[in-house]
């Protein structure tokens, strides 16, 4: 019995380590963290990567190639603490500093020599506002919490044998997004001059757990929202969001405003999807619409991972892509741009760093009148 109860309490402090050191030496989390105009990583070597075409999720292998990020302790290599926990705890510490030191504003700032005068006259200059801040601080708090990060790491090395990491994610209750809060949507609805007035309804596909939406919902009456992940559905649910159909969410109710936040390049038939939301869009209502660049379509569901409609987005910057983007929006599928805008595509940390990020490109679409 004694042993018995031995081994058991071995194991469990002991496979934690294990599976930390583990994920410490062979995955590293694939995560892009733009901050030049041109795409250049930030920080590679303070542990900084590229984002997994799988998710936003914390979940990729990825080797190193830069000899600092070998040692990635600051020191040039002087310090390196031997057990996995330590080393894991102090890069996280070092990365975090540099999350400090960053300037957030470059999250919203784009090169308007590059922009054509349609697009300058377009854009909608954002800036990380309280409730962005607050995400962030939630984020650096969480990322914190170790053992409940063990926990994390210990279910998933479990859980992705049998669910998929959206299922995984719901589960646990991590990985939360953010893109807008409630002020800067208002401020990027005001701007197309098409401010819900608290009335009206707004719908979001593929909506996740909801937390990217729910923070501006509440500018319409009704919530709606289609997901294909039970877990999340479930969490949608307990947001006050009505489930509606994946499949026929669009043949007969209309909707002041219809969602898709980085749902295109993660979709196996975008054109097909926004078609649908033209469809689907009530007189005078918007799309409101999230891409991330640079396009990097990514299908969780097909074999290949590839999606079956692709859009042909063109172009080596932010802006060239953000241009290209809305010139298909307009010549092949049949929206006009009516407000746009820059913002970080903002993911829960792990024991890496406190948080993540991608590039946002943000529009509010209306369908062509011709």
């Amino acid at each position: 019995m004694s042993i018995t109860l031995q081994i058991s309490v071995s194991l469990i402090f002991t496979y934690p380590v294990l599976l930390l050191d583990h994920w410490y030496t062979c995955t590293k989390p694939d995560v892009y963290s733009y901050y030049t105009k041109d795409y250049g990583q930030i920080c590679r070597r303070h542990g900084y990567t590229e984002l997994n075409e799988s998710d936003l999720d914390i979940s990729v292998t990825n080797s190193y190639e830069d000899e600092d990020m070998a040692s990635n302790s600051g020191l040039n290599g002087l310090y390196r603490p031997r057990s996995a926990l330590a080393r894991a705890l102090y890069e996280k510490q070092q990365n975090d500093r540099h999350l400090q030191e960053f300037d957030q504003n470059e999250w919203y700032r784009v090169d308007k020599s590059r922009l054509s005068p349609e697009l300058q006259e377009k854009f909608v200059q954002l800036e990380p506002d309280h409730e962005t801040k607050e995400f962030l601080s939630s984020s650096i708090d969480k990322s914190s919490w170790v053992w409940t990060q063990i926990w994390y790491l210990l279910a998933k090395a479990v859980l992705k044998h049998f669910w998929t990491i959206t299922d995984i994610n719901g589960w646990l209750g991590r990985g939360s997004m953010f893109v807008l809060s409630a002020e800067q949507a208002r401020t990027l609805l005001g701007a197309a001059k098409r401010g819900s007035n608290n009335a009206g309804s707004v719908v979001d596909i593929g909506a996740g757990d909801g937390e990217v939406s729910r923070r501006f919902a509440h500018l319409y009456t009704n919530k709606y929202a289609t997901e294909i992940s039970g877990c999340m559905r479930k969490a949608l649910s307990s947001k006050g969001f009505t489930i509606l159909d994946t499949e026929d969410w669009w043949r007969e109710q209309r909707f002041d405003c219809v969602c898709m936040l980085n749902l295109l390049d993660r979709c196996a038939k975008p054109r097909s999807m926004l078609q649908q939301a033209k469809a689907a869009i009530a007189p005078d209502g918007v799309l409101l619409l999230a891409l991330v660049l640079p396009y990097k379509p990514y299908v969780e569901v097909t074999s290949d991972h590839k999606p079956e409609e692709r859009l042909p987005i063109q172009g080596v910057n932010f802006e060239e892509q953000v241009a290209s983007f809305v010139q298909i929006m307009r010549d092949e599928i049949g929206f006009e741009l009516a407000a746009w805008s820059r913002a970080p595509y903002l993911c829960e940390g792990d024991f890496a760093q406190a948080y993540y990020w991608l590039d946002d490109s943000v529009y509010v679409f209306t369908p062509s009148r011709t």
